[in-house]
């Protein structure tokens, strides 16, 4: 009895899985979708090729991406119709258990945070316009109200939630340190002990409560991360 209802279990979800063809069309289609399944076609490349008893991080991050994406979803539950389909699951098996971990604490690494929210389509937008408005700041100069902007509109997205409390990867190749001084200066406010208090501020440069300078601290780690982007 038990064999048949474990029969009749696993015909009714191969009878309601969608084939990994026609997955993989509807999640390359979409905007943010089709950015996380290129990454994880790149960054998994060597895992998909080749047996290995190693899951890369890059690759573990691309997969933890893909997955947040409703049509990246259907890529793991879908129906192989070929050999190199069948082979190309049973070789990414090696990542799962980093991926169920990673995923519980998504927060962590900026790298993945920046991944997930490039992985949704609105959070892409919010994203992409946050760059393009705070290259001052990157460079030091000032903290535009439209970076302003750019910035509370980031982090109204749902994606973008990891990114306020992720921390850097520690790989940059810039210097991270005075990236955050540049945000927390220009942005948010926080003065050297030196710094005059004699200077009029603009309208847009009234000082950000202490709580809500807390708020965003971490967000600092983050900026590092996405001008490393910015700037290749």
């Amino acid at each position: 009895m038990w064999a048949v209802a474990t029969l009749l279990a696993v015909y009714t979800l191969r009878a309601t899985a969608i084939s990994c063809t026609e997955a993989r069309t509807r999640c390359a289609y979409r905007t943010g979708c089709g950015f996380a399944l290129n990454n994880y076609m790149y960054l998994c490349g060597d895992v998909l090729s080749e047996p290995t008893s190693v899951c890369p991080k890059p690759c573990e991050h691309a997969l933890i991406a893909l997955t947040t994406a409703e049509e990246g979803k259907e890529l793991m539950n879908c129906q192989c119709e070929d050999e190199y389909c069948e082979e190309a699951k049973q070789r990414i098996e090696v990542c799962r258990s980093q991926v169920v971990k990673g995923a519980a604490n998504a927060t962590s690494s900026c790298r993945l945070s920046q991944m997930i929210c490039l992985a949704d389509a609105q959070c892409s937008t919010a994203l992409s316009y946050y760059r393009q408005l705070c290259r001052s700041m990157y460079r030091g100069r000032k903290c535009s109200n439209r970076c302003l902007n750019s910035i509370k509109i980031l982090k109204k997205q749902e994606k973008a939630a990891a990114l306020t409390e992720c921390r850097c990867d520690g790989d940059e190749d810039f210097d991270c340190p005075r990236m955050q001084s540049n945000l927390a200066r220009l942005c948010f406010h926080k003065h050297q002990k030196n710094h005059t208090s004699t200077h009029k501020k603009a309208p847009h440069e009234t000082n950000t409560s202490t709580a809500t300078s807390l708020q965003f601290s971490t967000f600092l780690l983050f900026i590092c991360f996405v001008y490393c982007f910015s700037n290749t």
